[in-house]
């Protein structure tokens, strides 16, 4: 996840800022805000609804798509309200408490334990390609939008009022990947407490090694864009 002090980045970004504008006198004031939306509108929307869709447990993800007459619990796409055609699947899954004791109540034996998981792995993997290409788009925009802001106020151009709405955006933008972050974070537990149930006796390795390496791995790259962003502010 990011680091927890870009608040404090963000309020001596805002300092800085003030002096700069305070050192250029009423000129600044006269001119006409440099900054603006550079088209980060929907991409921003969608990386809130990401952040949204990232909370939901792999669990609820579980249940909702695997019983008949409930909808994807994962995505855009999913629905809160999953409908009274889960009630059997919310009996014998959601009391279960877990992801693991949902999977243990609902299938038997480690072959078909194997194939839900691996198709609860899959199904988050494309989630999470989904929230790391929306948050790669937020990022370029973001930056583009904080350059120009930067440029404006080294040109003594900038606006008080555009600055710290556009400084409000970008932090919440990182608020919004943070978010995300954390409930990537959170399925890759429930993952990784669910990989004894793939393992043969005896052994060690998992089948789904490579898929929880992958997950990984995206995770890496969620927090590296958050870290990106936080280093612009």
């Amino acid at each position: 996840m990011a680091d927890r002090s870009h608040p404090s980045r963000i309020g001596a970004a805002l300092v800085a800022v003030s002096l700069a504008l305070s050192a250029c006198g009423d000129s600044s004031q006269t001119s006409a805000p440099a900054t603006g939306s550079t088209g980060a509108t929907q991409a921003e929307a969608d990386l809130a609804k990401q952040a949204a869709a990232m909370q939901k447990t792999i669990l609820q993800g579980a249940i909702a798509g695997g019983v008949t007459g409930g909808a994807i619990g994962f995505g855009l796409g999913g629905s809160d309200d999953i409908g009274t055609g889960i009630s059997v699947g919310l009996g014998a899954g959601a009391l279960a408490g877990t992801y693991v004791a949902f999977v243990q109540r609902n299938y038997a034996g480690r072959e078909a334990r194997l194939r839900q998981i691996k198709k609860d792995l899959d199904r988050n993997a494309s989630e999470m390609q989904t929230t790391l290409n929306v948050m790669n788009q937020v990022l370029a925009a973001q930056r583009a939008e904080l350059d120009a802001l930067n440029a404006s106020v080294a040109a003594g151009t900038a606006d008080q009022a555009e600055v710290t709405k556009e400084l409000a955006e970008a932090n919440g933008n990182l608020a919004q990947m943070e978010l995300a972050i954390d409930g990537a974070t959170k399925r890759q537990a429930e993952f990784n407490e669910a990989r004894n149930l793939t393992i043969k006796r005896g052994q060690t390795a998992s089948p789904i090694d490579g898929d929880l390496a992958a997950l990984s791995n995206q995770i890496t790259q969620m927090r590296g864009i958050a870290n990106d962003l936080a280093s612009s502010l």
